[in-house]
């Protein structure tokens, strides 16, 4: 995503994309930094080009892995959180709310 280690700030939106199972995936997010975490708050996720994606949170953190983890711990990073409520799906109106300690996540 970047090179820059000031990539993401508090307050900036972080929009990205990412292929999921021959899908594009567009996300959205407020950031927040505090120290070594990185929150993606209000995140919100939608398939770009097709109207409607199956595509389960295990296939997206996978993604998230390949091609954000790297660049949050190139920056110092050593956590994300993400928060978001369900608009959509199985559980709408259920809130996330995920920390992943980057330190441990395989590249």
């Amino acid at each position: 995503m970047s090179n820059d280690p000031d990539w993401l700030r508090t307050g900036e939106l972080l929009e990205a994309h990412v292929e999921v199972e021959g899908i594009w995936i567009e996300f959205l997010a407020v950031v927040e930094v505090s120290g070594d975490t990185v929150h993606l708050q209000d995140l919100a996720i939608y398939p770009a080009g097709v109207e409607r994606a199956t595509v389960g949170v295990a296939a997206l953190l996978r993604a998230a892995r390949r091609d954000l983890f790297p660049d949050l711990r190139a920056a110092g990073d050593e956590r994300l959180r993400i928060t978001a409520t369900r608009l959509s799906g199985a559980n709408p109106g259920r809130t996330v709310d995920l920390t992943i300690d980057l330190t441990r996540e395989a590249t």
